[in-house]
């Protein structure tokens, strides 16, 4: 009979829709010891069904070795299932199981007694625990210990730490802009913007993951009644935008004393759960950067004049690897060739990005060749690519990976 307790957090994020695809498919080739089911029949030697109610009652593993568990969910809701050894750790895994759906997950088991957990927005079920004995051949799958937030809490600490120092450079940087407007010297401002736009973007705030404070920031004008020229329209995109559609320095300086506010506001709030705070955050934001990149900077979404698009995904590489540096030793048990290949292809995007340089000097999109273009793109894409599992791979179960909008 199975037992039941409720979920300590909901469910919540708009990556839901990408789960199965991205676990199903890219992460069975690079996970090794959770072991992701493929979509299949009634093909197992064991039949797992789970129910609004039960999770695997019907299971009667008995022997130790290959198993194939068939399993059905024929619940209202989609679950995420694991099955556990005695210690907790998981030895296979389903990350999302749709309603009406059937999954194949496969695992070697070892002697011993092993219980299936079933996540999902109604809460956490777990089957009564199954002995398995027996002889036993061949190398049983490896546990490993679950996810937990408790897990992501030091590498969140270090992102917390690294971001308030880029934040700390960041006010420094607008600070410097002001000198120059009360200087009257737009060329120096200029320069002094992109230096300051660099330094946000390596903070690593992608998808509106810091929220308003964010938005305060680093905004764009859209969907604001009056555009770039909106009362409300505020931040490092309307400095760029005042500094390359002549507006003048003392038009423009209010703007650099209202952003140094909210920066300043950011960096007491940044261990805000709302912000950087909640770790569970953080594989996703491993990804997000370099997506953001390719969405606004790249599709040139965001240049409002200063043709910044290569530099700015150049900063948020940087922000990526200092976040998979930091997630590196949880993503290594889980898929050991995943941080190796994503360095290789980030210093690939590397290359390509500085291949659009001139003379040391970032270059606007229009002035960049296209096969330059395109290899910035490929090299981005691979990336993106490989790093897609990471948000899966470090998930807390009955926690689903968050994400947002706009940053």
């Amino acid at each position: 009979m199975a037992s039941s307790e409720p979920a300590s957090k909901p469910r919540t994020g708009r990556r839901r829709w990408a789960v199965a695809t991205v676990v199903l498919g890219v992460a069975l080739a690079l996970v090794v010891g959770v072991v992701v089911g493929t979509t299949g029949t009634h093909s197992g030697s064991d039949v797992v069904t789970v129910t609004d109610d039960q999770c695997g009652g019907d299971s009667q593993v008995a022997h130790p070795g290959r198993q194939i568990f068939s399993v059905v969910n024929a619940s209202h809701h989609a679950d995420e299932v694991m099955l556990a050894d005695a210690s907790g750790g998981t030895v296979a895994e389903i990350a999302v199981i749709g309603p009406g759906t059937t999954v194949d997950m496969p695992a070697d088991l070892a002697n011993g007694t092993y219980t299936f957990n079933c996540f999902s927005d109604l809460g956490v079920m777990a089957s009564a625990p199954v002995r398995v004995t027996g002889a036993t051949s061949g190398s049983p799958t490896p546990a490993l210990q679950m996810v937990t937030v408790d897990t992501l809490v030091g590498p969140n600490d270090d992102y917390e730490t690294y971001a308030a120092q880029q934040l700390a450079t960041l006010g420094a940087a607008v600070t410097t802009i002001q000198q120059d407007l009360m200087a009257d010297n737009l060329t120096a401002a200029r320069s002094d913007w992109l230096s300051a736009e660099l330094d946000w973007e390596r903070v690593g705030a992608s998808y509106d993951s810091f929220g308003a404070e964010g938005e305060a920031v680093d905004g764009l004008p859209d969907g604001l009644p009056g555009g770039v020229d909106d009362p409300n329209f505020i931040g490092l995109h309307r400095l760029e935008y005042g500094l390359w559609h002549g507006q003048s320095a003392s038009t423009l300086l209010p703007i650099t004393k209202t952003l140094s506010a909210d920066i300043a506001t950011l960096q007491g709030n940044l261990d805000s759960t709302l912000i950087a705070g909640d770790p569970t955050n953080l594989p996703t934001r491993a990804h997000e950067i370099l997506e953001d990149s390719l969405r606004d900077h790249l599709s040139g979404i965001d240049d409002l004049g200063a043709g910044a698009a290569y530099a700015e995904t150049a900063a948020d590489l940087q922000a990526t690897r200092v976040i998979l540096g930091e997630l590196a030793p949880l993503i290594a048990p889980r898929a050991p060739t995943l941080v190796a290949t994503a360095d290789a292809q980030m210093d690939a995007l590397q290359s390509a990005l500085s291949a659009t340089q001139d003379n040391g000097q970032w270059q606007p999109a229009q002035q960049v060749s296209q096969a330059a273009h395109e290899q910035v793109n490929a090299a981005l894409g691979a990336l993106l690519e490989t790093l897609a599992p990471v948000p899966d791979l470090l998930q807390v179960p009955g926690i689903a990976a968050s994400g947002g909008g706009d940053s």
